[in-house]
């Protein structure tokens, strides 16, 4: 189904700008390029495999696991990078 290779090109692009950021702004943004990477792979093999749907059941599971994964990681490293930043404010007023 081309559907698919439209989101194949989408997490790709996604990819290729978050790892641009990675190198230009924060190391912080490969973790959610990595992520974009596994979910190309994952709609590649998904278009690839015809007798197994990568989106429903177990599978669907799988992904939505390490999704999740990716997603508390990510909240977590913005909220210590956050307390981080507001405490080293809070010493450089005092």
């Amino acid at each position: 189904m081309i559907s698919g290779y439209i989101y194949l090109v989408l997490w790709l692009v996604l990819a290729g700008y978050t790892i641009y950021l990675g190198i230009k702004a924060s190391p912080f943004f490969f973790l959610p390029a990595g992520f974009f990477l596994f979910s190309a792979g994952w709609t590649v093999a998904n278009e690839l495999i015809k007798s197994v749907n990568l989106f429903d059941g177990w599978y669907a599971w799988i992904y939505r696991g390490v999704a999740i994964a990716v997603l508390v990681i990510c909240i977590v490293k913005y909220i210590l990078f956050r307390r981080n930043q507001n405490h080293n404010r809070h010493q450089k007023k005092h």
